[in-house]
């Protein structure tokens, strides 16, 4: 029997000839644009309907990759590997806008390692995409970069979501000088292991709550942001820290939002101390 993917158990059917295929004449932008709205899963059984469907899935340019979408972390893992694979070997590159991983499965206790994810984040950086995310990620501990070479290096990349993912002042100052359009950063439940964060490009910075305090030692309980071009900071309920925030300059308090809580902590230098009205109500 044949498979949409190979390896990954999706199984194909014969098609049998009956009334003129009106659908498949339409043109590839529009057929992909109705992709768009499928699953990944869905997206590529549509190389079943006939020849001219084959593979036209692979020239989406948002890929959209959810865990919680298969039965297994193990039969997730081998779907990207070969949708990747399949893309790959394409006769002619096809550039991506968007890359997204959500790495958690409902049904399985296994979790994937940084090793698993970075060949996929490599496909996304090599073909040019500009959003990029590892938007959900479970496992015993953060996903941690060391011993890999800087994976975001990328003069197209405008957007970077990140969660669970260990943050150093390693990836600090790659980040910095190797994304040099990079505006928007999320770190969602992130191990926050820096004191400093600085960037003369970013415009827009989310930091969440990771959900124990473990991965707020205390010797990173403070955290200076630099960021001069930054117009927009949401920062939520993150244990032990205390931020400063310097020399941001385009920061506005109506497109700033932060716990209630955290408002106590947040502390600014003078020169903007009239700027912020950072009291609670």
């Amino acid at each position: 029997m044949k498979q949409a993917l190979p390896g990954t158990g999706m199984p194909s059917s014969n098609i049998q000839k009956s009334a003129p295929d009106r659908t498949s004449a339409l043109p590839d932008d529009l057929l992909l644009h109705v992709m768009y709205f499928l699953t990944m899963q869905e997206a590529v059984q549509t190389g079943l309907l006939s020849r001219r469907w084959q593979n036209l899935w692979s020239s989406l340019m948002w890929l959209n990759f959810d865990a919680a979408k298969f039965s297994s972390m193990r039969t997730y893992r081998k779907f990207v590997y070969n949708a990747l694979l399949c893309r790959s070997s394409l006769p002619e590159p096809v550039p991506l806008d968007a890359f997204w991983i959500y790495a958690v499965c409902d049904h399985s206790d296994d979790s994937l390692d940084y090793s698993d994810i970075h060949p996929w984040i490599r496909h996304a950086i090599n073909n040019e995409a500009w959003a990029l995310g590892i938007m959900k990620h479970s496992g015993p501990k953060p996903l941690s970069m060391e011993g890999y070479p800087f994976p975001f290096t990328s003069v197209y990349l405008k957007i970077l979501g990140l969660s669970h993912c260990s943050i150093d002042d390693w990836f600090v100052q790659n980040l910095s000088s190797c994304c040099p359009v990079l505006d928007d950063q999320d770190l969602m439940s992130c191990a926050i292991h820096i004191t400093m964060f600085s960037s003369t490009k970013l415009k827009s910075l989310t930091i969440t709550s990771t959900q124990t305090e473990k991965d707020f030692p205390i010797e990173f309980q403070y955290l200076v942001i630099d960021m001069p071009n930054l117009v927009s900071l949401s920062l939520e309920e993150i244990p032990r820290k205390i931020f400063t925030l310097w020399m941001c300059h385009q920061l506005k308090r109506p497109q700033s939002t932060f716990s209630h809580s955290l408002l106590k902590i947040l502390r600014f230098s003078a020169v903007f101390s009239v700027l912020f009205q950072m009291s609670p109500a």
